[in-house]
């Protein structure tokens, strides 16, 4: 009866970190979709760079600054 109640014992650990892997699985694929978007966000982000220095021609883009006006700050893109 006791090496019957140990192995119930064990049988419900295992079940247990098998539940808790799962969980930490879910989490790490969530962090990876997120972590991919990003990504996914600055590509298109420098892609929508080139495409304005491209279409600007012979202007030059100088770095971005950041403007407070009225309380709330904002980037622009000073050409000259």
């Amino acid at each position: 009866m006791r090496i019957l109640v140990w192995k119930m014992e064990w049988i419900m650990l295992l079940m247990n970190m098998l539940v808790i892997l799962q969980y930490q699985i879910d989490w790490t694929m969530l962090l990876l979709h997120v972590v991919e978007k990003r990504k996914m966000g600055i590509r298109l982000r420098y892609k929508t760079q080139m495409n304005m220095e491209a279409w600007l021609g012979p202007m030059k883009m100088k770095n971005m600054k950041m403007v407070r006006e009225g309380g709330a700050s904002f980037p622009y893109t000073v050409i000259s």
